[in-house]
């Protein structure tokens, strides 16, 4: 919205007159809110004579200020002649160009619409004068009414939590294997999960290809590191045999080289066996602040029934968001999820070229053109802008607010993220007004809290589905 010194205030169904002031002068405008049709309202504006003339006269001013006329500096040209040399009706209706928009955006701030599109202005059948006051019509799209359904107390699942031994034995044998020793081995052939060590060489139809060899490589058999052929060729060979053989290169190979049959040697220079450590008391005590193997699958229990009960939480949070979303009523319009939609896919084409690639390069190696990943963005949009503007709702029947240390707290948390100062950082958002948008979100955070907070947390169906299945066994 443009900002302006003239306040126009909208009321439904009577139109009310405001007192505003610009300066010491007292100026009376009268609006109304002449009809709404869904998301679409028509604004009906009178604007006084004395507010026609000062904006008449506040364009005449700059006029003065921006025109060379002969025999006078810059900016020095009397008014008077200037006045007379544009004419009073091409210098009203630059004012009103200037100014219509700030009436416009005042009176929809007034009656707390938040419009979402360019508004339709029309000017009376009267042609506009000086001393006549001003009526003019804005027709505009703006956000949608939200009619809350239930938001607190609702019953939402909730997914239990379980540990099973066999994942903390997963992740104690994971830990073992971080602390094992490859050691040699003597006496017998390689065999599958040996590690060798390998020098390669490749040549096809004669020629050497140095993208296909290596030298002193080391890798585990059966680990897919290596060419699944020379994994299968290196089994049953013993440290200092060599070995040459064919084989055809896999369809993941790059173009020249897929479906070719290359010829290998490859030579097995040391065979090494991974050794885990005995899973004992004295180990644990040697690796970690534990005295015994008991207290290490206590401690790894309670992490990931720590991780697993916040991921539960997450999730519950988000039903409860979704019931409360889904039990209220709003049309949204078109053009908002549309801007929505595109402004995703812009994201999205940013993340792309972060990492080096682009959304045309996407588009042609998925097959999918730019117009249908806009469309199936449309739905996430719409999903994503009814959640929003049921948080806000919320906020605002409950009469939530957002202090200014939570503001504080927030910005500085942004611009830790950002790794900027905080205090440059929050200059910059008030300067571009985005300091709202700040508060704003706090205020769906704390809309969200109280929707999770309330909600009644029930088992999920899958859960109900198993205990009905217990007790049935039981019977």
């Amino acid at each position: 919205m443009c900002p302006c010194d003239v306040e126009v205030r909208v009321l439904s169904p009577a139109p009310e007159r405001l007192v505003s002031e610009r300066g010491k002068e007292r100026i009376e405008v009268k609006t109304t809110l002449s009809e709404r049709d869904g998301n679409t309202v028509k604004l009906a504006v009178e604007v006084s004579s004395e507010e026609l003339n000062e904006a008449f006269t506040a364009q005449l001013r700059k006029l003065s200020r921006e025109i060379r006329l002969p025999g006078f500096r810059p900016g020095k040209a009397p008014a008077g002649l200037v006045r007379q040399r544009l004419g009073d009706q091409a210098i009203l209706f630059d004012a009103l160009e200037e100014s219509i928009p700030e009436w416009f955006a005042k009176a929809a701030l007034e009656l707390g619409l938040e419009p979402v599109d360019r508004p339709e202005i029309e000017l009376g059948d009267d042609v506009p004068e000086l001393d006549k006051p001003l009526s003019f019509t804005a027709k505009v799209t703006v956000m949608p009414e939200v009619v809350l359904g239930q938001y607190k107390g609702l019953e939402v699942a909730k997914d239990p939590v379980e540990v099973k031994d066999e994942e903390v034995d997963e992740q104690v044998e994971r830990l073992r294997d971080t602390f094992s020793e490859l050691k040699p081995v003597e006496g017998r052939p390689a065999q599958n999960g040996d590690y060798v060590i390998v020098d390669v060489t490749a040549t096809i139809d004669g020629e050497r290809v140095e993208n296909l060899e290596a030298a002193d490589f080391l890798f585990e058999i059966g680990g897919g590191r290596m060419l699944p052929a020379i994994e299968e060729q290196v089994i049953g060979m013993n440290a200092g045999e060599q070995k040459t053989f064919s084989a055809e290169l896999p369809a993941e190979f790059p173009e020249e080289l897929r479906g070719k049959t290359a010829e290998f040697t490859v030579r097995l220079k040391d065979i090494k066996e991974k050794v885990l450590p005995p899973l004992s008391d004295g180990w644990v005590s040697e690796i970690s602040e534990f005295a015994t193997l008991l207290e290490l699958r206590q401690e790894i229990r309670g992490r990931l029934r720590a991780a697993r009960e916040q991921a539960a939480e997450q999730r519950f949070r988000a039903r409860a968001i979704k019931e409360a979303t889904d039990r209220a009523t709003l049309e949204l319009p078109e053009v908002l999820v549309q801007e929505q939609a595109e402004q995703m896919l812009a994201d999205f084409t940013r993340s792309l070229e972060s990492q080096g690639a682009s959304l045309e390069a996407y588009v042609e190696a998925t097959g999918i053109s730019k117009e249908q990943i806009l469309k199936d963005m449309k739905q996430q949009a719409a999903a994503e802008l009814k959640t929003d503007l049921v948080l806000k709702a919320v906020a605002k029947a409950e009469e939530l607010e957002a202090s200014e240390e939570e503001v504080a707290a927030m910005v500085s948390q942004m611009a830790a993220m950002a790794k900027v100062d905080p205090k440059d950082f929050e200059t910059r958002l008030r300067q571009s007004g985005r300091i709202e948008a700040v508060r704003e979100q706090i205020l769906r955070n704390k809309a969200a809290d109280l929707i999770a907070g309330s909600a009644v947390a029930v088992s999920s169906p899958s859960e109900q589905t198993k205990e009905e299945s217990t007790s049935e066994s039981a019977e």
